[in-house]
């Protein structure tokens, strides 16, 4: 009983050690300004809004492979080409197994959904997006690809 009261102590520290020893990570977030643009699918309209983008990126490098989340978000408002208002919400999720290069970005699925508050037509758009790091750092976000778009009216 007392050599356990003795070495407990120690056990611990060397479990909080081995835990930050093998959990190495690296975690960024970035948010920027962006806009939206493009055409409404109910109506043929075009339509732009802007808002904060985040993009949050997470690396974790168990051992000699690695684990990569990304998550972007963007809330954004703005109005169609007739003068209706809509408000955006725009999402990604990813993950991977690889570290993106310079040359090879994180392709993203996203979903957004279009909301004209005032009864203009409702749309939802997925595709994805591109998430480029540069050197290890984020260095920013583009749409390359729309899958789907549906009106929700």
């Amino acid at each position: 009983m007392n050599s356990t009261k003795r070495y407990l102590p120690m056990l611990a520290v060397v479990c909080v050690l081995f835990l930050t020893a093998t959990l190495s990570a690296q975690n960024a977030a970035q948010e920027f300004d962006s806009t939206i643009s493009g055409t409404n699918p109910c109506n043929g309209s075009a339509i732009q809004v802007q808002g904060p983008t985040t993009i949050d990126y997470h690396v974790n490098l168990p051992g000699d492979s690695a684990h990569v989340v990304v998550h972007v978000q963007t809330r954004a408002s703005g109005q169609d080409a007739s003068g209706n208002s809509y408000q955006t919400n725009f999402e990604a999720n990813g993950q991977f197994d690889a570290l993106a290069t310079n040359d090879s970005p994180y392709e993203v699925p996203f979903h957004s959904v279009w909301i004209g508050p005032a009864g203009a037509p409702n749309f939802k758009l997925d595709g994805t997006v591109s998430v480029f790091v540069t050197d290890g750092t984020l260095s920013g976000a583009m749409i390359t690809g729309v899958d789907s778009l549906s009106c929700t009216n």
